[in-house]
């Protein structure tokens, strides 16, 4: 799924946990922006964690416009792009 702040890549699993890996790029900017955005990635995941009703495997690339979006607005990017991916949330 790609939105404008990240681009996302859902498989689901058959059994154990779900697992989330964040992809920080160089052209994301220095260690503090690549550090932030991986933080807001992790954040979203853990938030809505219990939303996903089944074990998947998420690997997040953020973009650069990830750090200039709104909290809100990335949760509701990330939740739009997990129902897209015919998730029940």
């Amino acid at each position: 799924m790609k939105t404008d702040p990240f681009w996302m890549q859902v498989m689901k699993v058959r059994s154990g946990d779900s697992k989330l890996g964040v992809i920080a790029t160089r052209r994301l900017g220095n260690a503090v922006f690549r550090n932030k955005s991986k933080r807001l990635v992790r954040e979203l995941f853990r938030k809505h964690k219990s939303k996903i009703s089944f074990p998947v495997h998420l690997v997040v690339l953020p973009r650069k416009s990830i750090l200039k979006t709104p909290f809100h607005q990335l949760e509701k990017c990330y939740i739009d792009a997990l129902s897209r991916a015919s998730f029940r949330i």
